[in-house]
């Protein structure tokens, strides 16, 4: 080989190399950027109560506690509404009940006035590319989601258990039963969980999974009420708030309509107590359904790690409301006292494991924050209509109070005479004032009150199940300037949130998606509305689907889980608005995350030939 040949040749490979070199330093920038979008994993438990191992006390969840060793725990996080529709409807669409108008089971949220194309949280990940599945209570089931759990929020066919009405007898309010653990609905909704993580484990998924129980009846297999023995310790405070004022309570008609209740003719009125032998038997049979629960909950997790998804999958676990138990002499919920409406909340971030693994978090959070946190953690920007806020600083910091923070959570309860209770919970005090309200128009008249309550919580840990409520402050001179103090936090915040409007001209948001190991970083690209709206109309057909109900541990279904019937809906996808009042979204389409592969052909097309010439010369 000649001097000049052999010159050529090095000069040719100098230039091809690195031209190579960039064609696979591109095609490893794309390919891991798609596998790195973290999934969720959403568990919601109906009518959970933080009265768990992992909260402190001797009950027996342990699945629960070893998900929070690996996550943030929240003590201080609070529900918006007491009832699970309402309560269900706000976190699940980032917006208080004012703007929901939600107060009840029958109300669907799209059916409000400007709310008609809301994204809600599933939504928003559909919206992006996610492939998205729910089971069980995700939603408030029936008329108030539509008749198909808001069938346009989900690119999955939605599961209900066969059985799901197979155990709501109103004859006993609880029961332990000898049925095969299979055979019971949140068993099965856990092993079609387990069936979409294996189907969906090959892109980036949100999975949603809710369980019925601890909630009314309380039915579960037998082997869960002998964890607990038959005198069980009764609440610590079984009194009313002496000063509360008569719309404060509720007689729990909920738990009264069960016949085994019933037949006890309580009066419905403070201090007609439960007798204590059916109180020991109703909490003993309330925390066997949180165990079996928990078993449920035990199985899932276990799936997500034996499919190696554990590290790139967002989890939370919590509940939508809290839950009374003989505490202030009060069952079940639908009231504005502490035990209603603190709540269960564990985040488990990978990418924030060195920050917020094994952590107890004591500042005040909502279950509003849900939506922004999840859309946050995914990299998503968070759309500025929403009315929670980011907890990932949280998660960052869990010991810190972020500048700025919110200093107080917000939950109300309308009562059928025509009052709407706003309650306030600061770090030191619960507020609470009951005053006259059109739930037609949502119009509140502040002046027009019917009973302020004032509890002093100024050393409370966060453990107590209305210990710090037994005496209402409400009328002591004592306290009179902080009672004004924060009647103006509920104003403000009323005054800030119901009144929010639909824009008249609502603008888009493309974003500019650049990743940073495995977070996702979006940045706005514009403001501007595209020249051309397209829509995702198409008609959403569910046919029943037979889905395989295998097991991730012991005790697997003895029978194939079935789909439910065909759900049909019909919808236009909503884009979400960052304008500040954008409740009312255009449609526009999918921001869909594409495959890889169409832009490395490209390179390869256009660098290869390029590289062919260089080394031919």
């Amino acid at each position: 080989m000649g001097i000049q040949t052999a010159m050529a040749m090095a000069w040719s490979w100098s230039v091809a190399l690195p031209l190579l070199s960039s064609v696979l330093s591109a095609l490893l920038a794309i390919g891991p950027a798609a596998a790195a979008t973290p999934n969720v994993l959403l568990i919601v438990i109906d009518d959970l109560r933080p009265e768990l191992s992992a909260y402190g006390y001797n009950q027996s969840s342990p699945n629960l506690a070893k998900l929070a060793q690996t996550s943030a725990l929240f003590r201080g996080a609070y529900c918006q509404y007491s009832v699970c529709s309402p309560s269900r409807a706000s976190f699940l669409t980032g917006l208080r009940p004012d703007t929901t108008r939600v107060y009840d089971l029958q109300t669907y949220f799209r059916n409000t006035p400007g709310l008609q194309d809301t994204v809600t949280l599933p939504q928003f990940f559909k919206n992006r590319g996610y492939r998205v599945a729910g089971g069980g209570k995700i939603f408030h089931q029936g008329v108030a989601s539509g008749g198909d759990n808001d069938g346009i929020s989900w690119t999955e066919p939605y599961y209900t258990s066969p059985n799901e009405r197979r155990f709501a007898s109103k004859a006993v309010s609880w029961e332990a039963r000898s049925n095969p653990e299979a055979d019971f609905p949140d068993a099965q909704i856990a092993s079609n969980t387990i069936t979409q993580l294996r189907d969906l484990s090959n892109g980036s998924f949100f999975i949603a999974m809710g369980l019925h129980k601890p909630h009314l009846p309380f039915v579960f297999p037998q082997a869960y009420l002998d964890l607990y023995p038959v005198d069980v310790p009764l609440a610590n405070n079984t009194s009313p708030p002496t000063d509360m004022p008569a719309l404060a309570w509720s007689s729990y008609p909920e738990l009264r309509a069960y016949q085994d209740i019933a037949s006890l003719n309580i009066l419905r009125r403070p201090g007609d107590w439960m007798p204590v032998d059916k109180a020991r038997e109703l909490r003993r049979a309330y925390w066997a359904a949180t165990s079996f629960v928990d078993n449920q909950v035990g199985r899932v997790l276990t799936e997500l790690e034996t499919l190696g998804l554990a590290q790139n999958t967002t989890v939370v676990v919590m509940s939508d409301h809290g839950y009374h138990l003989g505490d202030m002499g009060l069952w079940t919920k639908n009231n504005n006292f502490e035990p209603d409406n603190r709540v269960v909340l564990m985040i488990r971030d990978p990418s924030r494991a060195a920050s917020s693994a094994n952590s107890t978090v004591y500042t005040n959070v909502e279950l509003l924050d849900l939506y922004p946190t999840l859309v946050d953690v995914a990299g998503y920007t968070v759309p500025s209509y929403l009315q929670g806020k980011s907890l990932t600083p949280l998660l960052d910091n869990p010991t810190a109070t972020p500048a700025g923070w919110k200093n107080a959570s917000y939950s109300q309860s309308l009562r059928t005479e025509g009052y709407m209770g706003y309650s306030v919970r600061t770090d030191s005090w619960r507020f609470t004032k009951w005053i006259e309200y059109n739930a037609s128009s949502g119009q509140a008249f502040w002046d027009k009150n019917n009973g302020v309550e004032l509890y002093d919580h100024r050393g409370d840990p966060r453990t107590a199940f209305g210990d710090y409520e037994r005496a209402n402050l409400g009328q002591s001179s004592q306290y009179a300037a902080t009672r004004v103090q924060l009647d103006s936090l509920l104003r403000t915040q009323r005054a800030t949130n119901a009144t929010t409007q639909p824009p008249s001209q609502t603008t888009t948001q493309s974003s500019s998606l650049t990743r940073t190991g495995t977070q996702l970083r979006a940045t706005n690209a514009t403001t501007q509305p595209p020249s051309q709206t397209t829509t995702q109309s198409s008609s959403l057909t569910r046919t029943g689907t037979q889905l395989r109900a295998t097991n991730a541990t012991t005790q697997p279904p003895s029978q194939t889980m079935t789909q439910s019937s065909s759900q049909t809906r019909t919808g236009t996808q909503g884009v979400e608005s960052t304008t500040a009042a954008g409740i009312a979204h255009t449609t526009a389409s999918a921001q869909s995350r594409t495959s890889s592969f169409p832009q490395a052909a490209l390179l390869i097309a256009v660098l290869l030939p390029v590289a062919g010439i260089v080394l031919g010369h």
